[in-house]
Formats: C-alpha cells, sequence, structure tokens
C-alpha cells in the first residue's frame, strides 16, 4: 500500500513538473497574434510560401499568425516597418533575397540589415529557370549557348526586373542575349508565352505551371541539382556553365529580439522545414523546404552582403538609387 502511494505520489509530481515546463514553454513566447510582414503583393511567389509557413507556425507556437503585405520600394518599405518595430516576436518579416542586394544596388534602405535587423531562421529556397516560348529550337542550356554564340544578341530573354541575374548568367555562360525587362513576372511571361521575346527568367514557381501546361518549354535551371517538379531539366552547372542561383525565404526580427523568443521561433522552423506535409508542399511548387538557425543564417547573409557588394562594384551599370 505505502509502495503504491509512493508510486502514485510520484506520477503526480511529474505531471505537474511537466504542466510547469509547459506553462514555462509558452510563457516563452506572447500569447498574442503573430504578424509575419511580406514585401511583396498578394498573390506572388513569397506571398504563397510565407502563408503555407505561416499555417504551419500558428500550429507550432499556439498563435493565430496573420500575413502582412506591404510592398514598395523594392521590398524595402515591409522591410523597414518590421525594422522599426518592437522586438517582441510579435512583427516579423518574411525575408528574401532583396534584403542583400538591395544594399549593394539599390534602392538603398533606410536602416542596416545585420544591425537593425536579426536573422531568426532561414525556411525554403528556390532556384530560377530559363523557359522559352515552344517554337525556340534549342532545349537546354548546352544548345541555347550555342545558338546565342550563332548569333550574337538577338536572342531575347525577358524578366521581372531580374537584371542582376540575367547579366550574371551572360555574363558566365559567354553569351550576349537582348534583356527586355519587364514591371512584373505576369506580362514578362506572357510575353515569352505569346512569341514577343525568346524566352523568359523567372523562379520556378512562377514558370512551372506554364510549362507543365505546354505553354513554355523548360531550357535549364540556374540550382546546383535538378529539381523533382522538373526531373528531365538539366541545370546550367551540369551543362558546363558556372552559373549557380536561388533566392531564400527567411524570418527576419527587429534587432534585440530575446533569446528564448528567438529560440521557439528557430525551433518552430525546424520542425515546419521537417515536417513532410510542408515539404511536399515546397516541392510541389518549384522550392525546397531548408532550415537554418539563426547563427547560421545569419553566416549567410553576411557572405552574401560581400558577395553582392563585390559583384556591384564589377557591374556598376546595375547600381541604382544610391
Amino acid at each position: 500500500m505505502f509502495f503504491s502511494f509512493k508510486r502514485a505520489a510520484g506520477a503526480a509530481l511529474a505531471a505537474a513538473l511537466l504542466a510547469t515546463a509547459q506553462c514555462a514553454a509558452a510563457q516563452d513566447f506572447p500569447a498574442q497574434p503573430v504578424h509575419i510582414v511580406v514585401p511583396y503583393p498578394p498573390g506572388g511567389t513569397t506571398d504563397l510560401i510565407a502563408r503555407q509557413y505561416a499555417e504551419f507556425l500558428g500550429r507550432e507556437v499556439g498563435q493565430s499568425v496573420v500575413i502582412d503585405n506591404r510592398p514598395g520600394a523594392a521590398t524595402n518599405i515591409g522591410a523597414d516597418a518590421v525594422a522599426r518595430s518592437k522586438a517582441d516576436g510579435l512583427t516579423l518579416l518574411f525575408g528574401g533575397v532583396n534584403q542583400v542586394l538591395n544594399p549593394a544596388f539599390g534602392p538603398a534602405p533606410p536602416f542596416d540589415l545585420l544591425g537593425a535587423m536579426e536573422p531568426v531562421s532561414l525556411v525554403a529556397r528556390t532556384p530560377f529557370i530559363v523557359a522559352g516560348n515552344p517554337a525556340v529550337p534549342f532545349n537546354n542550356p548546352k544548345e541555347l549557348v550555342a545558338a546565342a554564340r550563332a548569333e550574337p544578341g538577338k536572342l531575347t530573354i525577358s524578366s521581372a526586373q531580374l537584371d542582376v541575374y540575367v547579366e550574371l548568367l551572360k555574363k558566365r555562360a559567354g553569351i550576349n542575349l537582348l534583356h527586355v525587362p519587364y514591371k512584373g513576372g505576369a506580362p514578362a511571361t506572357a510575353d515569352a508565352i505569346g512569341g514577343q521575346v525568346n524566352m523568359v527568367y523567372a523562379l520556378v514557381p512562377v514558370l512551372l505551371p506554364h510549362i507543365q501546361g505546354g505553354k513554355l518549354k523548360a531550357v535549364g535551371l540556374t540550382s546546383a541539382r535538378r529539381v523533382p517538379s522538373l526531373p528531365n531539366t538539366p541545370t546550367f552547372m551540369e551543362s558546363g556553365v558556372n552559373f549557380e542561383s536561388s533566392v531564400w525565404y527567411g524570418l527576419i526580427a527587429p534587432a534585440g529580439l530575446p533569446k528564448p523568443v528567438r529560440e521557439r521561433l528557430a525551433q518552430a522552423a525546424q520542425k515546419i522545414v521537417a515536417n513532410a506535409e510542408f515539404a511536399q508542399k515546397m516541392r510541389s511548387g518549384g522550392a525546397d523546404a531548408v532550415y537554418a538557425p539563426p547563427e547560421e543564417f545569419k553566416k549567410q547573409l553576411e557572405g552574401e552582403l560581400v558577395f553582392w557588394s563585390q559583384t556591384a562594384k564589377a557591374m556598376p551599370q546595375l547600381v541604382v538609387g544610391k
């Protein structure tokens, strides 16, 4: 009888300790709605991935997660709003590559990225793809390079103001393409489909539906490896062109975020990225779920800031608004 009492008392104590630990963990994160600022209009790739991520984040932290679209100034408006927000974990930026491009190429943001903001976690990555009008006579990067070298400056390629990437591709491949920048991905894609331009350069999720529908022809991926959604499309790297480029998506908070809140958000990101359902959602759209903790994410940003600064010095004609 005494032994049974001890066991019961021990079980009660363990349950109490577990409840206390769970309560403490919950206290690490504010019991209020979380606002994720997306610095683009609704409907684009960043917005779509952010909304899918927000659904899973809400489950992990036990709070509602609201998407707040604040486009403008090449993402600087939304990013600046987060940089000026209270560092409590309730206002986060769903950041991307523009956060490291803008300081180098402009428009320059009104804040220092790693001084005013704090990386929390990387959550996804997606490469670009070159897709052609179905009538173009090339089907892969090697054939594209050969065609471009045979008639320099004749082949046209559109993009949604992705001048830096297109110029880097041209430089690395040693080819001369006539780049036609558009204000948005929709018209850049539409003109490639319609034949007004030969090709379009855009993110895989943007062009994937048109490729799968036969309106565009996949030519080459800018990733290091082929992607599951386009297994038969070669990369520029495997075709002999030293060009690899992708964009990342990650959570960035105002500087001074309390360590327990930062760790709670990072742990949630790690679980979400490892979640099979979330990973499948990313793959089906042409992206990859990729986790990096705060310290690793910060080192990545530091490296990219240096890389793009050096690239801007080598390509001054692309620097604007600084």
